[in-house]
């Protein structure tokens, strides 16, 4: 009767060997994968601002002003140290102004900028670092001293920039 056990063992480890052996073969390959992270830098606006019509003034004001701040944007960027500048396609009419001021929650805004003659870029928020500033609010300000004559509607082209 001990002859019986050990037989069936050895039926039992024989009936999986082929199994064990056939899960050892096989074949695999090898590729070469190169990964980066490219500096990212991007800007958006949402919403344009209304029209900024001066209609009226009040008696003794040597300026008059009317506001919009409909337009919102967000940014990204894995890079420290940024900045948002911002310029216009043309300078303002003699006796007025356009103003900006643009709300961060990440970097420092520089309040209400002027940017009437800004052809070259000015500063409107700085100290931007990797992140991202979401759904911030951007404040249009048009400006007229109250001694500017009638000027008919026109337009300007105000770029915003991301930038280190």
């Amino acid at each position: 009767m001990i002859a019986n056990p050990p037989t069936r063992l050895i039926v039992c480890v024989a009936l999986f060997l082929p199994i064990v052996v056939f899960a050892q073969t096989g074949s695999s390959v090898v590729q070469n994968l190169t990964v980066e992270v490219r500096p990212i830098t991007k800007i958006a606006v949402s919403g344009n601002p209304g029209a900024l019509f001066i209609t009226d003034a009040p008696y003794g004001a040597d300026v008059v002003s009317v506001s919009d701040n409909r337009s919102r944007y967000s940014m990204v960027t894995n890079m420290d140290n940024m900045k948002i500048v911002a310029s216009i396609s043309h300078e303002m009419p003699v006796g007025t102004k356009l103003m900006v001021k643009l709300e961060s929650s990440s970097g420092l805004s520089n309040g209400v900028v002027d940017i009437s003659s800004a052809r070259a870029p000015v500063e409107v928020v700085t100290g931007l670092g990797r992140g991202s500033d979401l759904n911030q609010a951007i404040t249009y300000t048009f400006a007229a001293n109250t001694s500017v004559g009638s000027i008919s509607a026109d337009s300007r082209v105000v770029t915003l920039t991301l930038t280190n």
